[in-house]
C-alpha cells in the first residue's frame, strides 16, 4: 500500500548524508513529498514549504501524537 510506504519514508529525511536519512528513489521522493504536504497543510507554520526543505524534514508518529522533526531537529507535536 502506498500510504503505508510513504509513512515509512516520512520517518528519514531524503539522502544518507542527513540525521535519520536513507537513500531513496525519484519516486519514493515524490511519494514522501506528496504524503508530507498532505499530513501539513493545514499547519500554517509549514503550508509554503519548498520540496527541498520537506527533503530535509521528517514526520513520524509516537504513541498517538504526531511529531514533525524540521532541519533544525527540532521536533514539533501537530
Amino acid at each position: 500500500m502506498n500510504e503505508e510506504r510513504a509513512r515509512k519514508l516520512a520517518r528519514h529525511r531524503v539522502g544518507e548524508e542527513h540525521h535519520m536519512g536513507i537513500p531513496m528513489t525519484d519516486e519514493e521522493i515524490k511519494l514522501r513529498r506528496e504524503y508530507m504536504s498532505n499530513m501539513i497543510r493545514r499547519v500554517p507554520t509549514w503550508q509554503e514549504v519548498k520540496d527541498e526543505q520537506l527533503d530535509d524534514m521528517r514526520i513520524y508518529k509516537r504513541g498517538n501524537d504526531w511529531y514533525i522533526e524540521d532541519q533544525d531537529l527540532y521536533e514539533y507535536n501537530f
